[in-house]
């Protein structure tokens, strides 16, 4: 795909964005010319990365604070700089009592231009005491209350005057697969941005905006959430043209408290739909009518489309079915009237409902149905999400450690029970993380279906592992087939029985790291 420049910052614009006074919000305060203000490429948020034509914006974080480098910044020669008031302040301070030094100590070797050169050394030592002060010239510095925020407010102007397309993809489970095909369909006709990585908070998805050219037709946006109003906000910046929630589930439990506060968090996204805007929603989804009533008080919302696997959905999917390690299904669609026939390259049958939300916001956007079939059977899940790995020691491995909650590891095992058939299974559960006062309940839960589902072993890991593996005796699994320990002592237990073909799920919440034990196994 094609990479385009982001449109670039004028001093001008970066005043409009951030509502600044000029004469009280920016350093140094003196006007000049249009024409002597600086032009940034670009805004960052790494001091690792940034280039030098770039604007440095100092965030805030758990683990570290921007302010700290920008005086390695600003020697390095980055010219312009965002910082809170604190900063702003004492940093105006500092640079001008620099300057009352400077004047003062220039007076004083001018009245001692005569005096013996033996004061070379003590002229030396100023010059070192000032070095601060030298590195600061030339630089631009804005004050804000939070950067935070600002990093939002920058966003939001830049998708603004962009005037590109949107759509903005949520859900407990599958954003990150739907947000992939969604882009893939769409790159088959517009220039299209589209989220990299998990830059999908209120920190990733204002970087994904502030990457956006004149160039871009469409922008693919992935939201993630973990407490209340920040959807909302990430939907104010984004202003999506289309709006997706792929699912809710019990994922957040512990910022949310009930899955039907996820599903009103979730629905947060259609807040600020453009107007004549579409909401896509799947029907198949137990709290759906909690989504619709949501994107209905948006009265912008122009459509709402309900896509699923049963005749009431407006786009659907049928005929669903596995060919080899693909799945295969036919996606129909009342308005435009639509069938075609599509093969995916990916083994979990639950990534069929990812594929009609996207294959939604291609038809709302007017891409035809061979548009979508080509760009979905172009997508690749990435690794961690539902990827098979064929091990040089014997084994099948389906890697899906990039996440986990009940509902996914749910999906996971009904796929590994499809692959496997009649083989060996082997199912490896790190700890599912954030679900609240409910966490031991839905281990256990968990760990019951992982029995029914006919696995031959299950391996557990994390301060859970007890919960899952009393829910699998529950449910029938002898205790001799459940081994509870750590990341290490598991895969040498599996490579003891390498003497059998087996499939093997590995699977756990981001936290956990369960990708060592795949990496163990390969």
């Amino acid at each position: 795909m094609k990479k385009f420049n982001p449109i670039p910052w004028t001093f001008s614009d970066i005043i409009n964005a951030l509502n600044l006074r000029e004469e009280l919000d920016v350093y140094p305060g003196v006007k000049t010319g249009e024409n002597c203000r600086p032009v940034f490429s670009g805004v960052s948020t790494d001091s690792r990365s940034i280039k030098d034509d770039e604007l440095f914006l100092a965030v805030k974080g758990e683990n570290f604070d921007g302010h700290d480098f920008i005086e390695k910044l600003a020697d390095r020669g980055i010219k312009g700089f965002i910082a809170q008031a604190e900063f702003f302040d004492n940093f105006v301070e500092f640079i001008e009592n620099n300057r009352l030094a400077e004047k003062k100590r220039s007076a004083e070797e001018n009245r001692s231009a005569g005096k013996n050169k033996d004061d070379r050394s003590c002229k030396n030592h100023d010059e070192k005491q000032n070095k601060k002060s030298v590195f600061k010239e030339g630089i631009t510095l804005f004050k804000v209350d939070d950067t935070l925020k600002a990093l939002g407010m920058l966003a939001k102007f830049q998708r603004i005057r962009s005037k590109v397309k949107l759509v903005a993809i949520t859900g407990s489970n599958g954003k990150t697969s739907t947000r992939q095909m969604t882009s893939e369909i769409f790159k088959t006709r517009f220039n299209t941005l589209t989220t990299t990585g998990n830059f999908n908070n209120e920190i990733g998805v204002p970087l994904t905006l502030l990457k956006l050219s004149y160039e871009h037709q469409w922008a693919i946006v992935e939201m993630g959430m973990n407490h209340k109003g920040e959807l909302s906000w990430l939907s104010e910046m984004a202003t999506p043209d289309i709006a997706v929630v792929t699912n809710t589930a019990k994922a957040h439990l512990e910022g949310l408290g009930t899955v039907l506060e996820v599903a009103t968090a979730k629905a947060e996204i259609f807040d600020f739909v453009a107007k004549g805007g579409t909401a896509i929603i799947n029907h198949d989804d137990k709290r759906w009518k909690i989504i619709e009533e949501k994107a209905k008080k948006n009265s912008g919302i122009e459509k709402i489309i309900l896509t699923g696997t049963s005749e009431n959905s407006v786009i659907r999917a049928e005929s669903i079915k596995h060919i080899s390690q693909k799945t295969c299904f036919t996606l129909a669609a009342d308005n435009p009237y639509s069938k075609v026939n599509i093969c995916m390259n990916t083994p979990a049958v639950y990534m069929v409902t990812n594929a009609i939300a996207a294959a939604a916001a291609a038809f709302t956007a007017g891409l035809s149905g061979n548009e979508i079939k080509k760009g979905l059977e172009s997508f690749t899940p990435v690794s961690g999400r539902m990827t098979i790995k064929e091990s040089s020691k014997g084994f099948f491995i389906i890697d899906d450690t990039y996440n986990a909650n009940p509902d996914s590891v749910k999906g996971a095992l009904e796929t590994l029970a499809e692959l496997s058939r009649e083989q060996i299974s082997f199912v490896v559960l790190g700890d599912m993380l954030e679900l609240g006062e409910k966490s031991a309940e839905l281990h256990f839960k968990t760990g019951r279906q992982a029995a029914l589902s006919g696995v031959s072993r299950l391996y557990v890991y994390g301060d859970m592992a007890e919960h899952i593996a009393s829910g699998a005796v529950e449910a029938g699994l002898e205790a001799n087939r459940i081994m509870k320990g750590g990341k290490k002592e598991i895969v040498d237990s599996i490579l003891g029985r390498r003497d059998q073909p087996a499939w093997i799920l590995v699977k756990g919440s981001r936290g956990m790291k369960m990708e060592d034990v795949v990496l163990g196994l390969i």
